[in-house]
């Protein structure tokens, strides 16, 4: 879609102005005059037919509602980190849960990082152990990184489809 003014109008001399209960062949010039009345543009819809379609509307609000809907569709929410720490009381564990489920329901990656300080590094495996218990209390694809730190990625399962 394109604004057409009294510059880029030189090759056409009627159009179908549609819209508004509108259809109708008109000269160029005066659907022009029309719009200018009204304060709204005046819009090619198709160049393609005989005589090429306009419309009277406003050129801003389409954009507007063209970005609006664009960034309606862009995904937010690629992937969320929390961070635990070993001894974390069972309430805050489940809080934390309940996160991660929701981050998941809406289609989101979830990192978890368990971190640990001073002699907790001498006993890694308690950090991979709440791992397990965060992926065994959570519906998900679960990986754990190798490495000296307690990593783990959580991916939401995609629902079977329905026949």
């Amino acid at each position: 879609m394109e604004i057409l003014d009294r510059s880029t109008v030189q090759n056409l001399s009627t159009v179908r102005i549609v819209g508004n209960g509108i259809n109708e062949i008109i000269h160029i010039r005066e659907a022009l005059t029309q719009a200018e009345d009204q304060g709204l543009d005046l819009v090619l819809v198709s160049m393609d037919a005989k005589p090429p379609v306009v419309r009277i509307q406003d050129f801003k609000k389409i954009e507007y509602e063209k970005k609006k809907a664009k960034k309606a569709n862009k995904p937010t929410n690629a992937l969320k980190e929390l961070k635990f720490k070993v001894n974390i009381s069972d309430h805050d564990l489940e809080v934390k849960i309940d996160k991660i489920k929701h981050f998941l329901e809406k289609g989101a990656k979830v990192k978890i990082m368990v971190q640990l300080k001073g002699r907790e590094r001498e006993n890694p495996q308690r950090a991979y152990d709440l791992l397990n218990r965060i992926g065994s209390g959570v519906e998900c694809k679960f990986s754990r990184v190798p490495g000296p730190i307690a990593i783990a990625v959580l991916e939401p399962v995609k629902a079977a489809k329905k026949p």
